[in-house]
């Protein structure tokens, strides 16, 4: 755990009220997203029991699956709501110019935003889209379809959940765990009423603390899913399913709706305190001022959204079951450079950010001391090239060398490099030259120079990116999902499979 969020944990517990830990909201929050609560049953872990969804707080929808019935019926409603709310989001699009390395196209103007209590959820939803997807057709049962779609978009949402900064589908106590610390610990604040207590405690209690020891209290605690509390399985769940066993055995219908009746009004007393808790953590984070870069990631969200669409409409193949080597290299990939340019962004948005990394060394903060506006130097081709440097006095522990590239979230564009580092008087003198974002010799750029007795906080600049050159098929070992070894050629519709593969995986 990062030192400056330790103190704040500590803070929390001292104090009892949760402590601020963004003074910005890093990931876009839709106006109408979709709530979306699920419980699965105990035995096979996609097995759902009950979803209760929706856009409006004030009218959820809650589908059952009947005990001892198939779950057909309900993942069919499930599809339908999940599908309409997804076809909602291609109304409108907009025109893309060309670039110099696309052509010119059409993007949806918006894209599905659904939000889950906890990473659990997820899972859950990964788990049940891995099943779905791979479901087969029946031209006779339409409901088949349905829900094969819905396993393709739950496995897209759930994929694009495991990408850094990605705003399709976010667990609730992810994103208040990221802009607010509590006095718990981390697995603690996985229970939504408990940590949301903490964060805005009802008027009534004397701290966060108080209020999450009562939302704790057995006799109201409602897990948000998606794994039901053993004593309310035991105490009130089986018994309507032993009703419900004993009337279908004896073909009588009326008590078999009586006894769903009263199963389905049980599960929705037992959603509705999460399903308001949800709201209430969504106003509190839309209250919050967007970060700049939201803007930019929601963009890639919605043309992420818009080629998905695209390939289902033009192709439809679901992900396979388990990708190819070369498929997840660069799934693995495009992670890791997500988690990358989220982590530099929120540091060039969020002074919190800034704040933590020069608790370890890789940012400092200091004050300008002294400015060379004239300092050039010879480029390749002999012409002179401005390059001016300054000196920073800073107090901060520099975990640096001499050629380290950093960037400063006051000059956004320009580049910087560390020239020297010097101890003085108890401080660390640190000089650096600007390498980029200062135009040209004979046309230079001024606006970057900063002022002397101006306080700067730099922070280590990210690698610039360039996806790996992964292998072709034929190129691949055996051993990582290559042709055999005694059969070095293989086909060429073989070949072509594997690339769609990797395709479908980027």
């Amino acid at each position: 755990m990062i030192r400056l969020t330790s103190l704040l944990r500590m803070r929390a517990a001292s104090t009892g009220n949760a402590q601020r830990a963004s003074q910005l909201r890093h990931l876009h929050l839709s106006d109408q997203p979709l709530m979306l609560l699920a419980l699965k049953q105990t035995g096979p872990a996609a097995r759902p029991l009950a979803v209760m969804l929706g856009t409006d707080p004030h009218r959820p929808q809650l589908l059952l699956v009947p005990p001892s019935g198939s779950t057909t019926p309900m993942l069919a409603s499930l599809a339908d709501a999940v599908t309409a709310y997804i076809d909602a989001c291609q109304r409108h699009s907009e025109h893309l110019p060309a670039t110099s390395s696309k052509p010119a196209r059409r993007r949806y103007t918006d894209a599905p935003q659904i939000l889950v209590p906890n990473p659990q959820t997820v899972q859950h939803l990964k788990d049940l889209g891995a099943d779905l997807r791979f479901r087969s057709t029946d031209d006779h049962h339409p409901d088949s379809r349905a829900v094969q779609r819905l396993g393709h978009w739950l496995t897209y949402l759930t994929d694009r959940a495991d990408l850094a900064g990605s705003a399709a589908l976010i667990p609730m106590t992810s994103l208040l765990g990221m802009h607010w610390i509590s006095g718990q610990s981390p697995l603690e604040d996985e229970d939504l009423a408990t940590l949301l207590a903490w964060i805005d405690p009802p008027r009534h209690t004397a701290s966060g603390r108080d209020a999450a020891l009562a939302a704790e209290d057995p006799a109201t605690h409602r897990p948000a899913g998606p794994v039901t509390d053993a004593a309310f399985d035991n105490d009130h769940m089986a018994p309507l399913f032993d009703a419900y066993a004993r009337a279908r055995r004896q073909a009588l219908a009326q008590e078999q709706t009586r006894t769903l009746q009263e199963l389905n009004r049980l599960l929705a007393t037992y959603l509705q305190p999460t399903w308001d808790l949800m709201w209430q953590a969504y106003a509190l984070l839309q209250a919050l001022p967007e970060a700049k870069s939201t803007a930019r990631r929601w963009d890639h969200e919605r043309t992420a959204f818009t080629d998905e669409c695209l390939h289902l409409a033009q192709d439809g193949r679901p992900r396979p079951a388990r990708d190819q080597a070369v498929a997840a290299a660069v799934r693995l990939a495009h992670m890791e450079h997500a988690a990358a340019v989220f982590a530099a962004e929120r540091t060039a948005d969020d002074p919190f950010a800034r704040a933590e990394l020069r608790t370890t060394g890789e940012a400092f903060g200091g004050t300008v001391t002294a400015i060379d506006s004239k300092h050039t130097l010879r480029g390749p081709t002999g012409r002179p090239q401005w390059r001016p440097r300054f000196t920073v006095s800073t107090s901060d522990p520099l975990r640096m060398e001499p050629g380290q590239l950093l960037t400063c979230h006051a000059y956004r564009k320009a580049g910087y490099k560390v020239c020297e580092i010097a101890p003085a008087d108890g401080d660390t003198l640190v000089e650096l030259e600007i390498t980029a974002g200062m135009g040209h010799a004979d046309r230079p750029t001024y606006d970057v120079l900063p002022e002397a007795g101006a306080f700067l906080v730099f922070t280590i600049a990210p690698d610039f990116y360039r996806m790996p050159e992964f292998p072709s098929r034929e190129q691949t070992p055996w051993t990582h999902g290559g042709p055999p070894a005694d059969h070095p050629n293989d086909s060429d519709e073989d070949a072509d499979e594997d690339a769609d593969e990797g395709e479908e995986a980027q």
